[in-house]
C-alpha cells in the first residue's frame, strides 16, 4: 500500500509541476523526464475581463502604481504588484479614510538550481488598492 501511494504521488508531482522548456532557436519542445506522462503547459492568452477596465489604477479614489519583479527561474518570470500611490483616498478631505492594498495569492514554479525540477509555492501579491476606513483604538 505504501509503495503504491509513494508512486502514486511522484507520479502526481511529476504530472503537475514538470514544466517544458522551449527552445528558443528551433521553438522544439523539451521531452518530460523519464516516468512523466505528460507536461504542464501555460497559456500567454489575456482574459478579456479586461475590456472596459482601462486605467482602472489611476481612476481609483485609491489609485496604485504598478511595479514589476522578475525573478529568471520563476514562472511567471514577471510579476506585477500594486503600490499604494498615497496613504489618503483621491478627493476626500477626510483623513478617517485610508488607502491600503488588496492581495491575492499567486501560484508560481520556482526551477530548482541546475534541473528540470520545480518547487510550487503561493505568493501574496498587491493586486490592487482600496479605501478603508483607518484602524482606531474602537476598532
Amino acid at each position: 500500500m505504501r509503495l503504491r501511494r509513494s508512486v502514486g504521488e511522484l507520479l502526481v508531482c511529476c504530472i503537475a509541476l514538470w514544466v517544458g522548456v522551449s527552445s528558443s532557436s528551433s521553438g522544439v519542445k523539451a521531452p518530460p523526464p523519464p516516468g512523466c506522462d505528460s507536461m504542464l503547459s501555460f497559456s500567454s492568452e489575456v482574459s478579456s475581463f479586461s475590456v472596459g477596465q482601462t486605467n482602472i489604477n489611476r481612476r481609483s479614489l485609491s489609485p496604485w502604481r504598478w511595479r514589476s519583479s522578475t525573478v529568471k527561474n520563476r514562472v511567471p518570470s514577471t510579476l506585477w504588484e500594486a503600490e499604494c500611490i498615497d496613504a489618503f483616498c483621491s478627493g476626500l478631505n477626510k483623513h478617517s479614510l485610508v488607502s491600503v492594498p488588496i492581495y491575492q495569492s499567486v501560484l508560481v514554479l520556482n526551477r530548482q538550481q541546475g534541473a528540470h525540477c520545480y518547487t510550487a509555492s503561493y505568493l501574496s501579491v498587491a493586486v490592487g488598492c482600496t479605501c478603508v476606513w483607518a484602524k482606531t483604538s474602537q476598532n
